[in-house]
């Protein structure tokens, strides 16, 4: 049983503080309430502020206030000036001292500096769940008293695309056994039009079992030699073999996986993205029905398993659904191929799901923004929420220790490279 988390004890220093608000809150007669308390806080901290600011003065010039004693420096005290901060406390108007000689800095509160609040990293947070900057303006202003402007949100998640920028250009793993790739699409406004953009993306399994988002790549539109572009780019930052590739039924795409990396890489087409095209051609009263049919095979034990239960589906769905069943006959070795391998390594590879929660947590959060402004918005969105993301997947996959025994016997060397010749 996991221990307890014990509560750390209040220290003399935050005991001292409560019994200070005590006695500031207990002057009112007709009692007080939390709100009277949040504000004495604030005027504590107000106070605070403003004393040490006094007190960082007096060891810049070396000598007390009202000294009369010889001084080391010319320089002297020059009245304060006022400026209006924010903090977690909401907008505070400090007095600040001065110098004649304009030197002294307050550490706490450089020039220039109007906010003491650590409020970017909220404002980063909320933008990253997909709150409009308007949304996160307002959202500011209701919790700390002060506003933000949405030219200012978006100036300070700008902060962020340094960041995206290293991040798009960082090295990968030489080897990465399992790839799954997809693409999802969002609305971006493209010279004052909104247009539809593909989004594609990359999820890599390396020889650890940790999975990682290789990146997304922003493009008019998804096709074969896209995704072509995509793996010479990843070639280039370090990736020199991938075992399987899990993808849809892209047309090309096979052909380009095999240029890029040539017939070792097993191209895997997702059989729910196979089931999912083949609904079109049933009527809606028939998918239960279908979707059983279709799992049974290849959910199968063994592929003479799977030879039987298609012979099953073909003998049923047949008869009516001629153009369902040539579709998948034509695909079969899709659904053959898996087989071939054991059922922890087919578990990975027969299906992308690995990489459609990814895409169904990027949806989340472009479509509640609408359009997006421009490409430097689409990029911190959907950096922020791949970097939530990352921070949920601890370890390696499930069953990661069986998963590599297995693939030491199926696939003899996957974790080795060529010799340069």
């Amino acid at each position: 049983m996991a221990e307890r988390k014990r509560k750390p004890k209040p220290t003399p220093e935050m005991e001292q503080l409560a019994q200070a608000v005590i006695v500031a809150m207990a002057s009112q007669s007709e009692g007080y309430k939390a709100s009277d308390v949040y504000e004495t806080m604030q005027e504590g901290l107000k106070l605070a502020m403003e004393r040490l600011m006094q007190t960082e003065m007096t060891d810049f010039l070396g000598y007390q206030k009202s000294s009369q004693e010889a001084k080391a420096t010319s320089n002297r005290r020059n009245g304060s000036s006022s400026k209006t901060v924010r903090s977690k406390h909401g907008a505070l108007e400090l007095s600040i001292p001065r110098d004649r000689n304009a030197e002294f800095e307050f550490h706490l509160l450089p020039k220039y500096k109007k906010d003491i609040s650590d409020i970017e990293d909220k404002v980063i947070a909320m933008y990253a769940r997909g709150m409009s900057e308007r949304d996160i303006s307002q959202t500011i202003e209701e919790i700390y008293g002060f506003s933000l402007s949405a030219m200012t949100v978006s100036q300070m998640t700008d902060a962020v695309l340094p960041l995206v920028k290293e991040w798009q250009s960082r090295p990968f793993h030489k080897i990465y056994p399992f790839v799954f790739i997809d693409a999802l699409y969002v609305d971006m406004k493209v010279e004052r039009c909104s247009q539809k953009r593909a989004i594609y993306v990359m999820i890599g399994i390396d020889e650890d079992g940790r999975k990682d988002v290789l990146g997304f790549w922003n493009k008019a539109s998804e096709g074969s030699d896209e995704w072509m572009k995509i793996f010479d780019e990843i070639r280039s930052r370090g990736v020199e073999k991938i075992s399987f590739i899990s993808a849809d039924g892209l047309s090309g795409l096979e052909r380009a996986v095999v240029a890029c990396f040539g017939k070792e890489t097993v191209f895997q087409r997702c059989i729910v993205h196979m089931v999912r095209n083949s609904l079109k051609y049933l009527p809606r009263s028939d998918y239960a029905s279908f979707c059983s049919d279709i799992k049974n095979v290849y959910s199968a034990v063994s592929l003479n398993a799977a030879l039987d239960a298609f012979e099953s589906f073909r003998s049923k769905w047949e008869n009516g659904h001629s153009k369902t069943v040539k579709l998948w006959t034509g695909q079969f070795k899709y659904m053959e191929q898996p087989f071939k391998y054991p059922s922890e390594v087919r578990r990975v590879i027969y299906t992308t799901n690995t990489i459609e929660s990814v895409n169904a947590a990027l949806r989340k959060v472009t479509n509640l923004k609408g359009a997006l402004p421009g490409e430097n918005a689409l990029n911190k969105l959907l950096y922020l929420r791949i970097q939530n993301l990352l921070k949920t997947w601890k370890g390696p996959v499930r069953f990661w220790a069986d998963i590599k025994k297995k693939l030491d016997i199926c696939c003899p060397g996957w974790n080795e490279l060529k010799p340069v010749a």
